[in-house]
């Protein structure tokens, strides 16, 4: 079941990096301008927020890259059997079902919801090492551990 969850996150996260580079490529495609054109005001104001946000996507791009590699990395050990909290961990609790992995929005596999969340993410720190049947708290939410897979 871990093999599939992975290979639905590497699948989401792979359309998210495509849909950032598709909209980079949107946004530079017109800064491609003759230098001898001349510009007024507005522009020159539009080319500077197209920059701003064309920065801002190459950083996200970057993030979701990294978040990629750490789920392709997690392939390696897909099949190693997991009984605690740590990265490549399918946590079920009384309140959700989480991958330890990357930040992922929630996603369903074979109709189970999950979602995933990142070794870095304070919800992690609070569950981080919990086995099968221990509890933990997160903003105020008493959380159980049923399984671990």
């Amino acid at each position: 079941m871990r093999k599939k969850i992975l290979d639905a996150c590497v699948a989401r996260q792979q359309i998210l990096i495509d849909d950032f580079k598709e909209r980079i490529k949107e946004l530079t495609a017109g800064q491609q301008t003759n230098h001898d054109e001349s510009y007024d005001q507005k522009d020159l104001a539009f080319n500077s927020m197209q920059t701003t946000e064309v920065n801002a996507l190459n950083k996200e791009l970057e993030f979701a890259n990294a978040e990629l590699d750490i789920l392709r990395i997690l392939h390696l050990s897909e099949d190693v059997a997991r009984d605690h909290v740590a990265p490549g961990a399918v946590v079920v609790t009384n309140h959700h079902t989480f991958f330890i992995s990357a930040s992922l929005e929630k996603f369903t596999v074979d109709g189970h919801l999950y979602i995933g969340i990142s070794t870095s993410s304070p919800l992690y720190k609070a569950m981080e090492g919990k086995t099968k049947g221990e509890t933990f708290s997160y903003s105020h939410i008493a959380y159980k551990i049923k399984d671990i897979f």
